[in-house]
């Protein structure tokens, strides 16, 4: 294990003849065959779509939610108003 350890270590301080640190950080190479390309303009766009439409999805969920725990609160309510009503309470 240590030897393995030893071998990335002395990889990693190689550095490709002719080249310095400097060089290498500020030099252009460019990709063979990269010709995929998008527009920022569309990417933009693509990532206001998604984000407005997590919001809305978020938004319709919190309703739906809201009105089952609307639909629960009334029925405790009609029921709490049973329970008093069979008690022989009265509101106050």
């Amino acid at each position: 294990m240590n030897s393995l350890h030893s071998l990335f270590a002395h990889a990693a301080l190689q550095q490709p003849t002719g080249t310095t640190t400097d060089d290498r950080a500020q030099a252009f190479r460019p990709v063979q065959g990269g010709n995929e390309m998008q527009s920022g303009e569309k990417l933009l766009v693509e990532a206001y779509a998604a984000i407005w439409l997590i919001i809305f999805a978020m938004i319709f969920l919190s309703w739906r939610r809201q009105k089952q725990i609307d639909r629960r609160i009334d029925a405790l309510e009609a029921a709490v108003r049973r329970a008093r009503a069979g008690s022989g309470q009265g509101t106050t």
